[in-house]
């Protein structure tokens, strides 16, 4: 942005602007693009649960035939999955669009300053700016998408440390209650007045 501003002083004046508005467009992404990751994570956990139990019993549901019933569920939670990944990536493609409507406003106030101010401005200096208005371009979109990412992880580690914090864990040094003194010492199946038949 400084070889920008040194290419027209007028160019510099619009600067705060560009700012406020990338900074605008930021938040208004970060917070969507947080829900959005949130209900990501939530509609693939019973995805992930059901192809895991699928192969805990896979031997069971081969033996009694279910493969069609269950594959039928597993394509509906697959493709109830992939819907807030849709409206994330629709989300990431309106970023990229509006940072590049936000630059291509940048290089045609850039252009218009070049035309007005013919003999003020030199030729070298405006060429400079636009191949810095094209990389500009490209550096707003990976700043953004990058603060964008790090805010997402850092609320997945939040989450982590509020789950750890407020669930209890299942195996505390209170809850192992001593054992009964009629509790057998080792396992054993007595059978009384039993009758079993073959047929």
């Amino acid at each position: 942005m400084a070889f920008m501003g040194v290419a027209s002083k007028y160019a510099a004046i619009s600067f705060p602007f560009v700012l406020l508005t990338v900074y605008l467009i930021q938040k208004v992404y970060l917070r969507t693009s947080r829900q959005l990751r949130f209900l990501d994570l939530e509609a693939k956990a019973p995805l992930y649960s059901h192809f895991t139990d699928t192969l805990s019993g896979l031997v069971t549901l081969r033996a009694f035939g279910w493969q069609h019933s269950l594959q039928e569920t597993h394509y509906q939670l697959l493709d109830r999955s992939q819907r807030p990944f849709y409206f994330l990536y629709a989300v990431q493609r309106w970023l990229t669009l509006t940072l590049d409507l936000v630059v291509a406003g940048i290089a045609v106030l850039l252009i218009t300053l070049a035309v007005t101010l013919r003999g003020d401005i030199s030729a070298g200096y405006v060429g400079v700016a636009l191949l810095n208005v094209i990389m500009f371009s490209q550096s707003i979109k990976l700043l953004v998408t990058f603060w964008t990412n790090l805010e997402t992880h850092i609320g997945s580690i939040q989450r982590v440390k509020t789950f750890t914090e407020t669930v209890q864990s299942e195996d505390l040094p209170t809850e192992r209650d001593p054992i009964p003194p009629k509790w057998p010492a080792e396992g054993n199946i007595e059978f009384k007045s039993l009758f079993a038949e073959y047929r």
